[in-house]
């Protein structure tokens, strides 16, 4: 029903007006309009895969098919990664063949020697970055004897990571829409999984194909169940100075999924972290902790920064909207943390905010030019217990402060660069505003800079906010719990998006957060699913169903079935808008999680994070809500609930910054 009203909206008149996608309130209910009709907020989130082919114990013949989904016929590569895990891997008789032509594109049996597998392989990382694999040629270690690739992985020394060690062979010809056969002998103790992929290389690679599409056959899962939204990630081009940005990944992505739907509707995410090659050229902006070794950032806060991001993105945004005007739904800028927007290692031990960046930061935004930062000792010290003492620690939580108003701001830039850039036509995504989960953190909630939604929330350029469902208490049987403020969300006129990364039955031991909780059979998967969508429905939420690590969690039409069925009552709250305001009203205060001090979360935690479990099993439907809201007379519950009411007369905030 929806696909085939959507095509009448995107192609029914002989000259067709720009494709506009937005959000829009109706009887206090914010839904995505497609061309000035409301369609349901529902979608799927992947990118393309492969599938892991077994590499047996006891040795023996691989065969498995592919099909390229893009051109390349100089360049192409083929990749061979085995996974972390001490053991030892033997392959041997390794041949890819084009099965309309019959022609090898690749083809050894190791019998050539050393200057062979140098002619033909490369290994990455190389030298002493390369810290658990050696590779040796070894007569009798084949198959049926004969001299086989034999490679020994071993466990990086010490704490450290394993790096991402693989095989690749350059120089493959290869060409869109044809089939190829790759066939090899391989033997590994213990036994394990190969992931065998085909790339263009580049700036960014551009995935061409390996055994296995779930991506696509999710895809068409998608459209079938009317679900035509994708979601997918991509990474945004940055070259350096004097270079041309390389927009050709970007381009397969789309293409890709265009290929699978061609009425698509795409909302790529974005990557905004700046390179590393940029970092070492800017080191005064990049982010500097308290200690520990961390992933390398720039400091959020920095004009350098930001400047050449929302460069990038406008860039970016621009590009697609001249590539695929028709298609182009909205765009999700992400960075930091999982690109949620949280300071990088929120979650670890560590305080950020030490760079020359920060400190500069902080005093222009404090108008003070002799502004310090705290040092850590007073970040971690706690002579008030739990709550800081305003007599002493002002200056602490003047700095928490701003960085949770640099992080908001920061994404309501983003915000603006795609209204910006799309002439106001198309959706801007934020993850922002986990007020309610982050009260887990164990050196404090607002460690995290998600503590000015409301900035966020009066920020006219953004769209839709989003955020995964709570990582407490998703297992079967449990409340399913929303991050965040959500009617308050709703009130401002913007919807929220629920991340369902729910581990479904196809998938085991992924090492991902929520894995334990996550389904084993499909019953149980579906039951889960159902219990959001549930919630989803009634708080007029929107959601996708993500296709985490792009493994098939979602491959399965049985599942879609459902999310299919569930499209006559999306169409009538459609059709009938009925904001959800409960009697029940949950309230946290933003600026009272300011003032959590470090291991505050004896606190936090069962009052913000924990009690909403408490609360899904009252029998009774409760909303969640700004404390703000509550102080202005919009909260209509007859039960409230105040989590952490600490302070009743916040500073007047510091006034947005001019649009960029």
């Amino acid at each position: 029903m929806f696909a085939a009203g959507l095509a009448l909206l995107l192609g029914g008149c002989a000259v067709a007006a720009p494709l506009t996608v937005a959000v829009e309130t109706a009887a206090g209910v914010p839904r995505i309009v497609v061309n000035g009709e409301p369609v349901r907020g529902r979608v799927f989130y992947g990118g393309p895969t492969n599938v892991p082919v077994p590499l047996p114990a006891e040795g023996g013949p691989i065969v498995v098919e592919f099909t390229a989904l893009h051109e390349e016929r100089e360049q192409a590569t083929m990749h061979l990664r085995f996974g972390e895990g001490a053991g030892r891997i033997v392959l041997d008789n390794l041949v890819v063949t084009e099965l309309s032509t019959g022609r090898q594109v690749f083809a050894t049996d190791f019998e050539d020697g050393a200057a062979g597998f140098a002619h033909r392989f490369e290994e990455w990382p190389r030298g002493a970055d390369n810290t658990v694999a050696k590779t040796a040629l070894v007569a009798g270690t084949g198959q049926a004897g004969t001299t086989g690739l034999v490679i020994d992985l071993s466990a990086p020394p010490g704490t450290a990571f394993w790096p991402d060690w693989h095989l690749y062979a350059p120089w493959l010809d290869l060409r869109r829409g044809e089939r190829y056969r790759v066939s090899l002998w391989a033997q590994a103790d213990p036994a394990r999984e190969l992931r065998l992929a085909f790339y263009r290389p580049g700036e960014q690679f551009v995935f061409i194909g390996g055994p296995g599409d779930h991506h696509s056959s999710q895809i068409r899962h998608a459209a079938d169940a009317d679900v035509p939204f994708v979601s997918f990630p991509i990474g945004t081009p940055w070259p350096r100075p004097g270079e041309e940005a390389d927009y050709s990944a970007v381009d397969a992505s789309c293409e890709t999924i265009l290929a699978a739907n061609p009425n698509a509707l795409l909302w790529p995410r974005l990557g905004l972290d700046a390179p590393f090659w940029w970092l070492e050229a800017n080191p005064d902006e990049a982010m500097v902790w308290s200690g520990g070794e961390h992933v390398p950032h720039a400091v959020v806060a920095s004009p350098v920064y930001q400047a050449a991001a929302l460069d990038a993105l406008d860039k970016l945004v621009r590009h697609l909207e001249a590539r695929f005007p028709d298609s182009l739904a909205g765009y999700h800028p992400c960075g930091q943390n999982t690109g949620e927007w949280f300071y990088e290692d929120t979650w670890g031990p560590d305080l950020n905010g030490y760079a020359p960046a920060d400190l500069a930061a902080y005093r222009a935004w404090s108008g003070d030019p002799n502004a310090t930062v705290p040092t850590p000792e007073q970040r971690f010290a706690a002579p008030g217990g739990v709550l800081r003492d305003p007599a002493t620690e002002a200056n602490i939580v003047n700095f928490t402060r701003f960085q949770q108003e640099a992080m908001a701001d920061f994404v309501c830039a983003q915000a603006r660069v795609i209204k910006q850039a799309t002439a106001g036509r198309k959706l801007s995504i934020i993850f922002y505003g986990y007020v309610y989960e982050f009260g887990a953190i164990a050196t404090g909630p607002a460690i995290s800079g998600h503590y000015a939604l409301r900035r966020a929330l009066d920020c006219p350029d953004i769209d839709i906010l989003c955020s995964p469902i709570s990582y407490h208490d998703r297992q079967q049987g449990g409340g399913g719990l929303c991050m965040t403020a959500a009617e308050s969300v709703a009130l401002a006129g913007k919807l929220w998006l629920v991340e369902d990364d729910t581990r479904t039955y196809l998938v085991r031991n992924t090492g991902f957060p929520g894995d334990v909780e996550g389904a084993d059979t499909q019953a149980d998967t579906r039951s889960l699913l159902q219990r959001n969508l549930a919630h989803e429905l009634t708080r007029n939420m929107a959601t996708w169903w993500m296709d985490l690590g792009s493994a098939g969690w979602y491959d399965d039409p049985v599942l879609w079935a459902d999310m299919k069925a569930i499209e006559p009552l999306d169409q009538l709250l459609l059709d009938q808008p009925t904001a959800f305001h409960p009697q029940i009203a949950s309230v946290v205060d933003e600026e009272s999680a300011l003032w959590f001090a470090n291991r505050g979360w004896v606190a936090s935690r069962p009052l913000i994070y924990e009690a909403r479990a408490a609360l899904s099993r009252l029998g009774a439907p409760f909303g969640q809500y700004l404390q703000d809201d509550l102080e202005a007379g919009r909260v209509p519950g007859e039960l409230v609930i105040l989590h952490n009411p600490f302070v009743t007369t916040p500073p007047p905030p510091t006034p947005l910054p001019p649009p960029p």
